[in-house]
């Protein structure tokens, strides 16, 4: 007897849940399809899979989406997901500055909204980003019932937890604050937590490479260097969450580490100009000039990279290493130029699809990684338990009718 034929009621609930998630799972990901389709791809009876179509369809979670025609035998109706039956806001905090997005259930952006300011004190900036979430909300008209999360992207900020001093310029206050609880109370949402790098990464994974790719590494420049590192299509996190911390590794010739050579505050450092400064628009034009100091830390910025791209080779053998952050495309491209030729490794194979090393293609990883993370969470039954620590329980939003 297969499960959902149980006559237990407790296995019999558990089991129209668990079938109700295949199904939406399954269209999520590959909708449209049709009702045969589904059930030759989840192995469940005919009669199973059109009691539960029909309750997603009259939850407005999914939608008839056009019929078979010109096939022989019966025409097919095929069934898709709902823009509109659920929505996620993604939003990341850096210093000085706040991005925020929502997107509806196909992660298409329906509103935006950005900021600029001290972000310095917690209590402050957060009474900022709930307004802000309030604009979102105001501007697309979602209703705060349908909005499935909220994926919050800033920096690693409980340091009290390590025996060495974690110190983040900029973010002193912050220690020992709970971002991430302090959201969701004010909101009454779900928020699930991730730094830039692994979020930039999870935006690459699920927008930039439509699925293709699945095994690489994505090197974040930001106000420290750290990685976004997917494995068979999953971020790794690591048993603390700290998995691609990589600016904390020695530097190459045993003098500080990476983060001294690789990150915005190495270039503010050679241009003896306040970090907070340089934007995107003032290190471009920098560029544009061939500034001699920025033009110096180029070459040395691409050498650790030459450095750390031979670690990530041997430790994750990716299909490529991308390249993202908070500089400009162009700084960006000159620095992977720069950084070849790469060290020999055995990434260095004479048939490859993808270049060893390359500029990731999305723009604004980190906060359309975070739109990401709560569909992708709720949805994708692989990805749920790397975030079950912010959500009590395993409900998802479609679990009920």
């Amino acid at each position: 007897m297969s499960e959902h034929d149980s006559p237990d009621g407790a296995g019999q609930a558990f089991s129209r849940i668990y079938n109700r998630r295949l199904v939406f799972e399954l269209l999520h990901q590959n909708g449209p399809l049709s009702r045969v389709d589904i059930a030759q791809r989840v192995g469940l009876k005919p009669q199973t899979i059109s009691g539960i179509t029909r309750e997603l369809l009259d939850q407005g979670l999914i939608r008839e989406a056009g019929r078979s025609s010109g096939l022989r035998g019966q025409p097919q109706t095929y069934l898709a997901p709902n823009p509109e039956a659920g929505y996620a806001i993604g939003m990341h905090v850096d210093r000085g500055r706040i991005s925020a997005v929502l997107g509806d259930l196909l992660l298409n952006i329906v509103a935006r909204v950005d900021w600029s300011g001290d972000t310095s004190n917690p209590a402050a900036t957060m009474a900022v980003m709930a307004g802000m979430v309030e604009q979102l909300m105001t501007g697309s008209g979602a209703q705060q019932a349908s909005v499935w999360g909220l994926g919050l992207v800033l920096p690693t900020l409980n340091a009290d937890m390590y025996e060495v001093e974690m110190r983040m310029p900029g973010w002193e206050l912050w220690r020992g604050f709970d971002p991430a609880a302090d959201l969701a109370g004010r909101l009454k949402i779900p928020v699930l937590m991730e730094n830039d790098a692994t979020a930039a990464a999870v935006g690459t994974l699920l927008h930039q490479s439509g699925g293709s790719l699945r095994n690489f590494v994505l090197v974040y420049i930001g106000y420290g260097t750290g990685a976004g590192i997917v494995v068979d299509a999953m971020p790794m996190k690591g048993v603390h969450g700290n998995a691609g911390e990589f600016g904390l590794l020695p530097a190459p010739g045993g003098e500080g580490v990476i983060d001294d050579l690789l990150s915005l505050h190495a270039v503010a450092r050679l241009l003896k100009r306040p970090v907070e400064e340089l934007t995107p628009d003032i290190l471009a034009e920098l560029h544009r000039r061939r500034d001699s100091r920025l033009m110096h830390w180029l070459e040395d910025a691409a050498s650790t990279l030459r450095y750390l791209i031979s670690i990530m080779e041997t430790a994750f053998d990716p299909e490529t290493v991308l390249l993202g952050g908070a500089l400009p495309d162009s700084i960006l491209s000159a620095l992977v130029e720069r950084t070849y030729p790469l060290l020999p490794s055995l990434s260095a194979i004479r048939a490859r699809e993808l270049p060893r090393f390359s500029v990731a293609g999305l723009a604004d990883g980190p906060v359309i990684g975070g739109m990401s993370l709560p569909i992708f969470v709720n949805t994708r039954s692989d990805f749920r338990h790397l975030y079950i620590r912010h959500i009590a329980g395993d409900e998802r939003p479609f679990d009920h009718r």
